[in-house]
């Protein structure tokens, strides 16, 4: 079991989890340009792509727009990596 259907389990409640899919299905294209654009590796991009998930099955009744929610949490979360990533310049 994932950590995604394990959330069904915790605070946030099946209907929450069902729209927070439905979501992600609709912004397939957007999420996988955004992914690709930040050139993640597969395995980068499931647990990044996981954890906002989580966070937002968690915070999805305090979110105004949920689609520019997840996008803009998406594309933040990528450039923290990136830049962790990243080596400090001289």
């Amino acid at each position: 079991m994932t950590d995604f259907h394990k959330a069904r389990q915790g605070p946030g409640s099946p209907e929450t989890v069902e729209a927070v899919t439905a979501v992600v299905a609709a912004l397939e294209t957007e999420i996988d340009a955004i992914l690709t654009r930040f050139h993640l590796s597969e395995r980068d991009a499931s647990d990044l792509l996981r954890e906002i998930l989580l966070l937002a099955i968690y915070r999805w009744d305090q979110i105004a727009n949920h689609e520019i929610w997840l996008l803009a949490t998406l594309r933040r979360a990528c450039v923290r990596r990136l830049l962790r990533q990243s080596p400090p310049e001289a």
